[in-house]
């Protein structure tokens, strides 16, 4: 949404900022979930974990959210700043009660 006005031969828009409203896909909310949990276990911040995996702030925030699907690379990256095995970040759909649906 764009709220625009004319000033000192200006053209001056501000723009409103609308947040994705849609919940985020289960499975990816699942594994942000599990990031989350693996971090905290480790008395990580976000900040700190954005640093150690050579990743961006944002980008961790996104992950944790459920909002961003990471990348393999993403994967590894991660698993290097929590100082675990990759395998361990996709653990969480190894259990009987993982429905993703």
């Amino acid at each position: 949404m764009h709220n625009c006005s004319w000033q000192s031969n200006e053209r001056r828009c501000q723009v409103k900022f609308v947040p994705h409203l849609d919940p985020p896909d289960p499975q990816l909310h699942t594994f942000g979930m599990h990031v989350r949990r693996l971090r905290e276990a480790r008395g990580l911040t976000l900040e700190e974990l954005a640093d150690r995996s050579g990743m961006s702030f944002r980008g961790v925030v996104y992950i944790e959210h459920g909002r961003r699907n990471p990348s393999l690379t993403s994967l590894i990256k991660l698993a290097r700043g929590l100082q675990t095995e990759p395998s361990t970040l996709l653990a969480v759909f190894d259990s009987d009660d993982w429905s993703g649906d």
